[in-house]
């Protein structure tokens, strides 16, 4: 079943959160098949600007499947196909490590043919390389400063954040910190935009490694500045998360979230819904992501072509 969501006419991310609950108990809302392209689309959104695929956890070093890992020819081939204008990349882009050798061995063979389109941030895997300085060699001048990794562009209109959620490598994420202190000058310049972030480690989830409060500080500041949306990897599944506050509130006032780690590295066994979880799904696939000059639409889409889950908000 498509769990989808509207916010054409400001419906409350909190009333879909009750529904899903109860949809997801009773075993539905993990995977439908569907066109992610030709839905229909609320007018209210406005004028489409740019189409994008989300996804992090990615490359294996062996070239090909190695039983349930290292898919990601498969889903790189899924991405090509929805002929993104970007891809934003969630982190451990390539494993075990982010050395140099195995970005141009492994990820240049499939994901690395959209290195030119490619928004990245770094995951704890990239950092197994001292410095992660593979994967800013790899990545230059579209990863950051090699010694921050965060960095900011304006994709159709809108402005994409990328944050390092591997805090400790980076002088910290928290009140004061370099980072923090650039995310609120950053939020402060761009307030008209419609705003997405992106970064490794998810504030909130229900995987395995459940929530990482490390992101705490970062997260609050996108929540004042009324950021509308955030994407995560780092647990190899996809997740839709309700809007929520920095202390975990179900909130119309707080931000709704992805986690989407399913690049192809390795899917991990089992998923339980936690507090806020709307939608899930355990496939190999990626998130297309539509732009538009009011709001934006996701789509779910598992390799085998599948719609998982679907659905539209506006801006806040």
């Amino acid at each position: 079943m498509v769990i989808g969501y509207s916010q054409a006419h400001r419906a409350s991310w909190l009333a879909v959160a009750g529904v899903a609950a109860a949809l997801l108990a009773a075993g539905c809302g993990s995977s439908s098949s569907g066109d992610a392209t030709s839905a229909t689309v609320d007018s209210s959104l406005g004028t489409h600007k740019a189409r994008l695929v989300v996804v992090g956890d990615i490359v294996c070093a062996p070239l090909g499947p190695v039983g349930d890992r290292c898919h990601q020819a498969s889903t790189y081939a899924l991405a090509a196909k929805i002929k993104p204008d970007h891809v934003l990349v969630l982190g451990d882009t390539q494993y075990p490590n982010g050395a140099l050798r195995l970005f141009r061995r492994s990820y240049a063979a499939t994901w690395g043919k959209l290195r030119s389109i490619t928004f990245p941030v770094p995951g704890n895997h990239e950092y197994k390389t001292g410095g992660a300085t593979g994967y800013f060699d790899y990545f230059g001048a579209a990863a950051g400063h090699r010694k921050q990794g965060w960095h900011a562009s304006t994709i159709g209109g809108w402005r994409v954040i990328g944050l390092n959620s591997q805090c400790g490598e980076v002088g910290g994420c928290g009140t004061g910190s370099a980072q923090a202190t650039w995310l609120k000058g950053e939020l402060a310049n761009h307030a008209t935009n419609c705003t997405l972030a992106i970064w490794h480690f998810p504030r909130f989830s229900s995987g395995p490694h459940r929530n990482h409060p490390s992101m705490s500080v970062l997260w609050s500041e996108l929540e004042k500045s009324k950021a509308d949306v955030v994407f995560s990897g780092h647990d190899h599944e996809y997740e839709r998360l309700a809007a929520m506050t920095n202390d975990g509130k179900l909130s119309d006032s707080g931000i709704p979230s992805f986690v989407v780690g399913t690049g192809g590295v390795e899917r991990y066994p089992t998923f339980k819904a936690g507090h806020g979880s709307l939608a899930h799904n355990r496939g190999y696939g990626v998130l297309q992501l539509d732009l538009y000059t009011r709001g934006y639409r996701w789509a779910y889409v598992q390799t085998d072509g599948k719609v998982a889950d679907s659905g539209q908000a506006a801006c806040r």
